[in-house]
Parts: C-alpha cells; sequence; structure tokens
C-alpha cells in the first residue's frame, strides 16, 4: 500500500499525565520505554511529588509541571507539551502494547491526511486483563464499524456516523495529529465528556479518523479511575453527553437515546 507520510518515533511525543502516587505509574512508564519503536516520552503533572522525581530520574524522562493545576488543565497543558507531529496523553495507570507506537505509525503513514488514529483495548481489573470484553467494549466495536472503512472514514459523514449513540473512540488508545488539533483540546464546559465533544468538533475537518483493530492498550478499571469518580459524585455525564448528542440529533430524540446511553454506566 502506497505510504503517504515519512513518520518516525522521533516525529511522535508521549506525554504521561501523573497525578499524586499512583501505584500503577512505573508500569504505564516501563510500557512505553519498551516500545519497538521509541518516541519522546514526558511526564507532566500538576502534583509535583518526590515518587514521581524518582520515577524520572530512574528512566531519564523530563517532568513539565503545570503549576496552575485542574483535570482540564492538566490535559490541555500536556497536549501543548507535544511540540512535535504526532502526539498522545498517556494514563498513569494505563498499559500500552509494545507494538502500539510501530502500529500507529504504520497507520498514519499509509493515511493520505490522518488527523487521529485509535485502537482497540480491552480492560485490566486487579492488574489481570480480562478474558474477554465487556459490554462496554463490545458496544464501542459495534460503534465504530464506520471508520474501519477505508474509503468512510475520511469523509466527515461516516466520521460522525459512528459517534451517532456514543462515543466509541477510547481516548486513551488516540494519537493525534498535532497540527489538526484546535488550540483548545479540551473545554472546562465539558468535563465529564472532554473527548467525545473533542472528536465531535474535529470529526468536521477534512481527513481520517483511523482505526486500528488490534488491543494495543489495557485500560486499567478501579476506583480511582476518574470517569468512575465522576459517575459516582456527580450528574455532569449525563448532562455533558445529552449536550453532545444534540448536536446529532433534535433534543427529544438525544433525550430518547440517552435513556439507553446512560445506562452505560452500570458497566463501570
Amino acid at each position: 500500500m502506497k505510504r503517504y507520510h515519512n513518520y518516525k518515533g522521533s516525529d511522535v511525543t508521549v506525554v504521561i499525565c501523573a497525578y499524586k502516587q499512583c501505584p500503577y505509574l512505573e508500569d504505564s512508564i516501563k510500557a512505553i520505554t519498551s516500545q519497538t519503536v521509541q518516541p519522546n516520552v514526558l511526564i507532566s503533572t500538576s502534583t509535583p511529588n518526590s515518587y514521581i522525581q524518582q520515577l524520572a530520574e530512574k528512566y531519564k524522562i523530563d517532568v513539565k509541571i503545570n503549576y496552575k493545576g485542574g483535570q482540564i488543565r492538566d490535559y490541555n497543558y500536556a497536549m501543548r507539551l507535544c511540540d512535535t507531529p504526532l502526539g498522545m496523553l498517556a494514563h498513569q495507570d494505563d498499559l500500552l502494547d509494545k507494538h502500539y507506537i510501530e502500529r500507529c505509525l504504520e497507520e498514519i503513514n499509509k493515511a493520505k491526511n490522518p488527523i487521529i488514529v485509535c485502537t482497540n483495548y480491552m480492560e485490566m481489573h486487579n492488574d489481570i486483563v480480562d478474558a474477554k470484553p465487556s459490554i462496554m467494549i463490545q458496544i464501542k466495536r459495534m460503534l465504530i464499524w464506520p471508520i474501519r472503512i477505508n474509503w468512510l472514514r475520511g469523509t466527515i459523514f461516516g466520521k460522525r456516523l459512528c459517534m451517532l449513540l456514543g462515543n466509541p473512540i477510547t481516548h486513551p488508545s488516540v494519537m493525534c495529529v498535532m497540527n489538526k488539533m484546535p488550540q483548545l483540546c479540551f473545554r472546562e464546559q465539558y468535563k465529564a465528556a472532554m473527548d467525545w465533544d473533542l472528536w465531535e468538533r474535529i470529526s468536521r475537518q477534512e481527513g481520517d479518523f483511523i482505526y486500528i483493530k488490534d488491543v494495543l492498550l489495557y485500560h486499567r478499571m478501579n476506583e480511582d479511575n476518574q470517569t468512575t469518580k465522576l459517575l459516582k459524585t456527580t450528574s455532569a455525564r449525563f448532562d455533558d453527553e445529552y449536550a453532545i448528542l444534540c448536536r446529532f440529533w433534535p433534543r427529544q430524540i438525544a433525550r430518547f437515546i440517552m435513556k439507553f446511553y446512560s445506562k452505560s454506566s452500570n458497566y463501570y
């Protein structure tokens, strides 16, 4: 297949978003520094401490500190640290497959006009990868079918079609073409659906949303997971997701869809 680009590992920056003293941070770092194609790696934090610093020194990674912290501000700060053509944000408690960078580069280089590349994933509970995909993952795999079709993934219709009934794009699996990203990637008013808000906005651009069906991310599900916390402490997720669905549907239809979509919280 024709190659349109020649991106290499040196063209990728992976920013690990670290917070407080996560016991899984070192595992995340190891997974990234053991990639078959090595990217640039940074750690971004708004809670600097000796634990993060010691791990950074051990693996020879620079630490960048956001002194104006907060969930959305932290993510936007981390995105601004990506000064290479490609960038991604890695969660401190997730694991990347060792071929993640290699496979993403392969697919981006074959795409004429890539915007993002995202991958399949599996969930982890108690440090063990689930034996089979959860109902949530099965639903996402069904929803994402339009961008599995090469001629459709580059159309605005195809990109938006995969988001009509929910957000099937898992944020920690996404590598971005940085010059296609808006100046403000994540917006405070969509704290509980910041990634879906971003995908919806950039879906209006010409270019490809690329999906890799290989499992290249292992997403840890635990009580410290930010989505889990939001679901237990606020109704913001319903409000945010309803607002985004209204970009695709009339309000009455969007509210009807939310009756079913909101039940997804049962699977976290």
